[in-house]
């Protein structure tokens, strides 16, 4: 009990010998993720000194060309890792380890793990230089913080309160009104609407959940964070509250679910919603028995109070009353049949040559296709679309075609996505057992392999395909296994897609994709597109800097393969 209690007791310093100002917080509401950790400015500069915030060990070093870029893993004896992420520099003992391994196993991006005992660290020791490698788009330290025997990521403000100065509470702007169909309504209508907080009543009746704009300032920075801690009253009575803290890392996607994401397409703005639909499991939202509905049931006014409060105790506090005023409910939407995707069920759909696997945990909530095949002027395959609008996923589907000759070479199809005036946007593909799986690249787009399963979310303003490479050599596509639609499209879109892509690895998550956002279909790869495949990995591994899509460089083999063009050249 009392080695608990000391190890509990373990006081963490600020990283850096410089007030902390933030650019970003902990849990800021972001598409497809949570943000993971705290930014913390560095000037705009990159060779800022970071110090260990407490005794511990060196428990990992990454290294790599997006993503976390030069990452520092130091494992604390409370239970608890800090990470130090997007470093220009490691400390000389951690650089020296780092080369040994690099030049022994001739790799550069890597991991590396080490025993406890080879680097311990005390409270404050350097560590490294900060800087703007892997998917950071600006010179800064990303600091995060997990449970160390889940991974699970906590708020590092929790622990560095007192470098901090915050006496700014949380903005409040507006709230929304989400009537359940069919079971309630709110100012007389059925559908979500956005009200401000002026008007003081409305009225309602039923079944009615909530959502609340808000957006957290701090003294010094005009950056805006997100909040740490909402709560919803009804008459005094807590119905929801979410508390930003031990996110597991493999909820990033229902951030899609607490959010009203498609809100949040149309506008930018988020709204985060006061219940808990189905399939969201994150552990940090309470509700009681209602999932957070508010019902309206009897002629009386109600009083609603939302309290929305930083990890510093600054609070704000909005009221609104609602008035039960009995109305006419329309029907309940019924939701079932073949092409329903329900929470409730394992899904699967299937037409001639292609299939469709979600997993209801996959669903957040109900919601029925609308399938749609096509004509495909220039793909092997049909096009089909599956459903209107954008409907994220909370993880990875199954999205298959079939061959449809047996003589073309699988190894040279792939699924693509296409859209009106677009051209073939590649997804990484698997063909297996006669199928052809697809993997996708970007937020944007969606297939999926049986193997390495897509995060998807669906739309319906294009359509996908299965295309053919006919001009790709058949070393090339054992060699490499993924290209684009054909030598000039490709590199403009592959450096497009992996910086879209990399701002959500950064967060530790996958990048995901909208299923349906563009139409599916089966492709073939081009021939004599590998070696220019390869080249442009190259410049990937390369130019970790690299921001415009214009922008080239020069290289040779040796040094493309080796990587010495980047760390001479400081890219």
């Amino acid at each position: 009990m009392l080695a608990s209690l000391l190890l509990a007791a373990i006081a963490y310093v600020s990283p850096v010998h410089y007030p902390i100002e933030l650019a970003g917080n902990f849990g800021e509401p972001r598409p497809n993720h949570f943000h993971a950790g705290i930014d913390v400015k560095t000037d705009r500069m990159t060779g800022k000194p970071l110090y260990a915030m407490a005794d511990g060990f060196i428990s990992k070093v990454s290294v790599g060309t997006h993503g976390f870029g030069k990452a520092v893993y130091v494992r604390h004896p409370d239970g608890n890792t800090s990470v130090y992420v997007h470093l220009d520099d490691f400390a000389p003992q951690i650089e020296a380890a780092v080369k040994r391994y690099q030049y022994a196993h001739k790799v550069y991006a890597t991991d590396i793990t080490f025993p406890a005992t080879m680097m311990p660290v005390h409270k404050g020791q350097f560590i490294g230089f900060s800087g703007n490698t892997g998917s950071s788009q600006g010179p800064h330290l990303h600091l995060e913080l997990h449970r160390t025997q889940t991974g699970d990521l906590l708020d590092p403000l929790a622990y560095l309160k007192g470098y901090i100065r915050d006496t700014i509470a949380p903005a409040v702007y507006a709230f929304k009104a989400y009537p359940v169909p069919g079971e309630g309504t709110f100012q007389h209508g059925s559908s979500p609407r956005v009200f401000t907080f002026d008007k003081g009543h409305f009225s309602a009746w039923g079944k009615v959940g909530f959502g609340v704009r808000t957006m957290d300032h701090m003294n010094g920075v005009y950056n805006s964070f997100g909040s740490r801690l909402i709560r919803l009253y009804c008459d005094g009575r807590l119905v929801f509250s979410a508390d930003i803290n031990g996110l597991p890392q493999s909820m990033h996607r229902m951030m899609n679910s607490w959010g009203d994401y498609d809100h949040f397409m149309q506008s930018r703005v988020w709204f985060l919603k006061s219940f808990v639909e189905p399939g969201n499991r994150l552990p940090f939202l309470k509700t009681g028995q209602g999932k957070g509905y508010i019902l309206f049931n009897e002629r009386r006014e109600y009083r609603l109070r939302y309290v929305v409060s930083d990890v510093f105790g600054n609070q704000t506090v909005r009221e609104f009353t609602v008035l039960g005023t009995p109305e006419a409910l329309g029907p309940r939407p019924v939701i079932t049949g073949p092409e329903a995707l329900l929470t409730s069920r394992d899904n699967h759909w299937q037409t001639d040559g292609i299939r469709l696997d979600v997993p209801g945990r996959l669903m957040a909530v109900d919601r029925l296709m609308k399938p749609q095949l096509l004509a495909s002027a220039r793909g092997l395959s049909q096009a089909v679309r599956f459903i209107p609008g954008n409907v994220p996923l909370l993880g990875w589907a199954d999205l298959a075609f079939r061959i449809p000759d047996a003589t073309i070479d699988p190894r040279k199809l792939y699924v693509a996505m296409t859209g009106t005036g677009t051209p073939p946007r590649y997804c990484r593909s698997e063909a297996k057992n006669g199928w052809v799986y697809g993997k996708p690249r970007s937020t944007v787009s969606l297939c999926s392999s049986s193997n390495r399963r897509t995060r998807p979310s669906w739309s319906a303003t294009s359509a996908g395909h299965l295309w053919e490479d006919t001009r790709r050599s058949d070393n090339c596509a054992s060699r490499h296994g993924t290209s684009a639609a054909t030598v000039k499209r490709l590199k403009p879109l592959l450096i497009t897609n992996r910086y879209e892509n990399e701002k959500a690895t950064a967060a530790g998550c996958s990048t995901g994709a909208q299923f349906g956002c563009q139409d599916v279909s089966l492709h073939r790869l081009h021939r004599g597109q590998g070696s220019h495949y390869r080249r442009f990995r190259a410049l990937h591994v390369q130019c970790r800097r690299l921001r415009h899509v214009h922008q080239t460089l020069p290289l040779c083999g040796r040094q493309a393969r080796q990587g010495r063009y980047a760390r001479d050249h400081r890219l």
